[in-house]
């Protein structure tokens, strides 16, 4: 079994050059299969993390842009050669002002501080690479009946990556599981473990991914989607979902330590449970019912069967020395005030504190830049720094035009699989401006899927026939009006 591990052992000038050759292979595909090409790029974003830590440890900089080079050749696709099928359909959303202020941000990139041309084109890709797939979800699926479909295969995706959090979080800091905590255990960092006082040191575990923030998002985005398929009638082996998806989600959620994922998936359960009094949400009757009982099973998973994790994840919260408040409200404040007063006018330049922008630097032997940014853990002041005052009121304008743009689509969809989506696009946009975003990559994409996801009820028929559609020619998920009926 030794030749798996081959690759792990290659030079790096030779990764390169089979990446090269493989990256335009992938291209070419996924230029004539720009649905699918998506779809595998969501598959990756969960994976990605596992291959870079166990099977190509000397190739990370490939597996990073893995996804990237499916979607590449998926956005050359829809936007320069779109299926005629997707031309009979526009999507009436608001969004022309998404666009503008992407537009405007991209003059960004030729800040004179950045050093040199691509390194000004890897600081667009970090903030707006994934911004086109907001854009192209609503076309992703064909039928109503293939999106819950897939989306039920993509949620059972969550099981196993939980699975394996779980046998992290028992291995231990010195397992072959555990690659991350490894260095930062034997040194006594409290950051990626618990119980540095007791007799055993458990692992705040990361899953498939290769930081705890990925896998804190992973949690996020997966509790979303549980409850999305849960409030369909037509979701097939809900069981799964109540009994083995959410509580293992939860106990996930504990296990790394992550105090912003516990409260994220508390916030998505409310939301739900709102909703679903107004009737604007689930198409299934027994909805109530059984989000009453996976919150049963949650909690009793997370209290009495794990009683350990819950315990850790308590002890962590309670002596982290701040508050929800200092996280969300002061820490941000403080950031920013730092940020305007230490950066250029324009800031230092677009991505030129990302850690991918600075491995990129090295590779084209390009110098620092004259003016280097202040690291900063708390991602306003990262953004201000980089954009300054005028670019960060830009970025987080995108942001908010895109939260309110799929609030908007909640309230014009009509119950069912549109408006559960389009709310849990809006329950996370909110949370995800005060987290990680612009450096979290599996954080980005998600994000811009569920969004983009979010914006089918404005989805529409370019014209409007009396004639029914011609069977073999598929098309995507419309919501329902009186006339385009389902």
């Amino acid at each position: 079994m030794n030749w798996i591990f081959l690759a792990a052992r290659l030079p790096v000038s030779t990764l390169l050059t089979i990446g090269a050759i493989g990256g335009l292979i992938i291209v070419a595909w996924s230029y004539g299969r720009w649905r699918a090409a998506v779809k595998v790029a969501l598959v990756i974003a969960l994976l990605e993390g596992a291959i870079r830590k166990w099977v190509f440890p000397g190739g990370q900089e490939l597996v990073y842009f893995l996804k990237d080079i499916f979607l590449f050749g998926a956005y050359l696709r829809f936007f320069l050669s779109p299926d005629p099928e997707l031309r009979s359909y526009r999507l009436d959303a608001p969004t022309g002002s998404v666009v503008v202020l992407a537009l405007v941000l991209c003059l960004w990139a030729i800040n004179p501080n950045i050093g040199h041309p691509i390194l000004g084109l890897m600081g667009l890709k970090v903030y707006l690479y994934y911004l086109p797939l907001v854009f192209m979800m609503p076309y992703l699926f064909r039928t109503q009946d293939e999106l819950v479909r897939q989306l039920t295969w993509y949620a059972y995706l969550g099981i196993p990556i939980c699975l394996l959090g779980l046998a992290q979080y028992g291995a231990g800091a010195n397992s072959p599981l555990n690659v991350y905590a490894q260095n930062e255990a034997r040194e006594g960092m409290g950051a990626v473990t618990f119980g540095l006082d007791t007799e055993i040191v458990r692992v705040r575990i990361t899953g498939t991914f290769s930081y705890i923030t990925g896998h804190t998002v992973f949690v996020c985005f997966f509790s979303a989607l549980n409850l999305i398929l849960l409030t369909l009638e037509q979701t097939k082996r809900k069981w799964v979902l109540v009994s083995m998806g959410l509580p293992l989600l939860a106990v996930n959620a504990m296990m790394s330590g992550s105090r912003a994922a516990v409260l994220m998936i508390a916030l998505l359960l409310g939301g739900f449970a709102l909703a679903s009094f107004t009737g604007r949400l689930a198409t299934s009757r027994y909805f109530k019912l059984t989000l009453f009982w996976g919150m049963i099973i949650c909690s009793g998973a997370g209290i009495y069967v794990f009683k350990d994790a819950w315990m850790n994840w308590s002890s962590r919260f309670q002596g982290a020395g701040d508050t929800v408040y200092s996280r969300t409200v002061l820490h941000p404040l403080a950031a920013i005030e730092v940020a305007a007063e230490e950066s250029p006018t324009f800031g230092v330049g677009i991505g030129v504190t990302q850690l991918v922008t600075a491995a990129l630097r090295r590779v084209m032997d390009v110098p620092a830049p004259p003016i280097r940014g202040i690291f900063f853990d708390n991602e306003f002041g990262m953004v201000m720094n980089e954009l300054g005052m005028l670019g960060f009121s830009v970025w987080y304008g995108l942001r908010i035009a895109l939260m309110v743009i799929v609030w908007l689509a909640y309230w014009r969809a009509p119950p069912g699989i549109l408006s559960a989506l389009s709310l849990s696009a809006s329950l996370l946009s909110g949370p995800f401006l005060l987290m990680s975003l612009v450096s979290n990559h599996t954080a980005n994409v998600l994000l811009a899927a569920i969004i983009g996801l979010g914006l089918l009820p404005y989805l529409k028929p370019t014209v409007n026939r009396r004639v029914g559609r011609t069977p073999n020619i598929p098309k995507p998920v419309v919501p329902p009006t009186r006339s385009n009926p389902v």
